[in-house]
């Protein structure tokens, strides 16, 4: 027995290193594309140095913390201990008193943010600007690292991010942070992990009461565990998720990824997919890449898309209630009505000048939620690129994204006061009311959220002052326009 066990330990191992031996190949076969990006980014941070000099020295100068957010004393793969991995995460604010008040005993909102990095290059400190812009104003900023490509697949980073949000809402008491006003943002590739997170916790939370079902009608065992994620924790105690810049829809993105360096084969190693021995990376167009795609592939891809998975939601809550009410006459609006109460309130952002990610994906997820009746606040920044929220604008003394969230974090967690969403020039759910973008899509897309009234409590954050010392200009103008040149994304 100990033999077999020994000798199943080495086949996991070596699969492990063979797998991730695959995935550095991958990326080794397309060096040349690589470089260039690489170069045009490292130009990219030349010219705003001045900016990222302030970055570093608040980044290591400010009032944060790394905490170790993973299992303790656990092993990973191939051995490593956790502790030696990503699972940490920086908080920043602690330690700082807002209004000069060193007393107070209110607890703190809370943001976790998730940064981008096309699931290759994302890391904690990118966000320290965001950090710095909410701090000031009583926010309690959170930001999970977690693993990359090729060290590990999406489903690696989704086990990362939904262990981190864990940890926040058993720990975040700990340090002055209100574990029940938490809202979870994401940017690019960050946003669509969050995405993946919370639709997978609505599918989870389904799942159970499905299981509930079965048990009471003597079906199935009550103790199987049927759940997507590890985490305990239901997507209602999230206050509500913020989605900038966010790939919703992967098999649409396809061919948009391989035209900014992520290959056919890059892709299906970073979302899991089948990788043939026809690889069909060279020359590669839209039509190419849809006449080939496998149904693995596809299946694959759908799995890790938020939009695919939303819809997943649905069909399997319509499929619950229908179960559930079998002597009762209802009818599918009234269950899809429903499903909203259990998604946490919603937000899309998105830049309408973003070449990395196109406006059109925020502007078909919106009307996905849209037709699902699902309520969903939208804000489109007009000529705004993909990495202009959280780089180039703040740079330039611009905080509008930054202030946006602020408002929705003082709106979704009962802040008194808090400005209405219309009042923010935030839409329910349509593109058209606050942006210069016209689609015919856009048409289509409005919805009543009847969900975002602030509730008076003694929660008294201070409105946002774009005019506070922290949030002045921090590179010449003439610099960031040069560097939107160089851009690499």
């Amino acid at each position: 027995m100990t033999s077999q066990r020994h000798h199943h330990t080495l086949l996991t191992k070596q699969t492990n290193n063979n797998t991730r031996q695959k995935r550095i190949w991958d990326l080794l076969r397309h060096l040349p594309t690589f470089m260039f990006r690489f170069l045009r980014l490292l130009s990219f941070v030349f010219f705003l140095l001045p900016a990222f000099v302030v970055f570093l020295y608040h980044y290591f100068a400010c009032d944060r913390i790394a905490v170790y957010y993973g299992l303790k004393g656990a092993i990973g793969e191939n051995g490593e201990r956790m502790w030696l991995s990503r699972h940490y995460l920086d908080m920043y604010g602690s330690r700082t008193h807002v209004n000069g008040n060193t007393t107070e005993k209110e607890k703190k909102p809370v943001v976790i943010f998730l940064t981008g990095g096309a699931w290759i290059i994302g890391y904690r400190m990118w966000g320290c600007l965001l950090a710095r812009a909410l701090v000031p104003f009583g926010i309690l900023v959170i930001i999970p690292d977690y693993r990359n490509f090729p060290k590990v697949n999406i489903k690696g980073m989704v086990d990362d991010v939904d262990m981190s949000i864990q940890w926040v809402l058993d720990h975040v008491e700990e340090y002055g942070g209100d574990g029940k006003r938490v809202v979870l943002v994401g940017q690019s590739a960050g946003a669509h992990i969050g995405g993946v997170v919370v639709a997978k916790k609505v599918l989870d939370w389904i799942r159970q009461q499905q299981q509930q079902q079965s048990y009471q009608r003597g079906q199935g065992s009550n103790e199987e565990d049927c759940r997507h994620l590890k985490s305990t924790y239901s997507p209602q105690q999230l206050c509500g998720f913020i989605t900038t810049s966010s790939p919703h829809n992967l098999v649409t993105m396809r061919s948009v990824f391989h035209r900014h360096g992520l290959s056919a084969s890059v892709q299906r190693s970073i979302f899991g997919g089948i990788s043939g021995s026809n690889d069909y990376d060279d020359d590669l167009n839209d039509d190419t890449i849809k006449s080939v795609a496998t149904s693995d592939d596809m299946d694959v891809f759908e799995a890790w898309s938020p939009y695919h998975l939303v819809k997943k939601c649905q069909s399997e809550y319509i499929t619950l209630i229908s179960d559930g009410n079998t002597n009762r006459n209802n009818n599918n609006n009234e269950s899809i009505d429903q499903l909203k109460d259990i998604f946490p309130k919603l937000c899309v952002i998105h830049g309408t000048a973003d070449k990395t990610v196109p406006v059109e994906e925020a502007i078909e997820f919106l009307s996905l939620l849209s037709n699902l009746q699902i309520p969903a606040l939208s804000k489109m920044y007009p000529g705004w690129s993909h990495t202009d929220p959280i780089l180039e604008k703040p740079m330039l003394g611009n905080h509008l994204y930054h202030r946006d969230i602020y408002e929705m974090v003082r709106l979704w967690t009962g802040g008194s006061g808090a400005v209405s969403d219309e009042g923010l020039g935030f839409c329910n759910g349509n593109i058209e009311c606050n942006s210069e973008h016209k689609s015919e899509n856009a048409e289509i897309i409005g919805i009543v959220d009847d969900s975002t009234k602030a509730v008076e409590d003694d929660l008294n954050l201070r409105p946002f002052d774009e005019t506070h010392s922290i949030l002045r200009p921090i590179c010449p103008t003439t610099l960031v326009e040069i560097a939107r040149v160089c851009n690499p994304f």
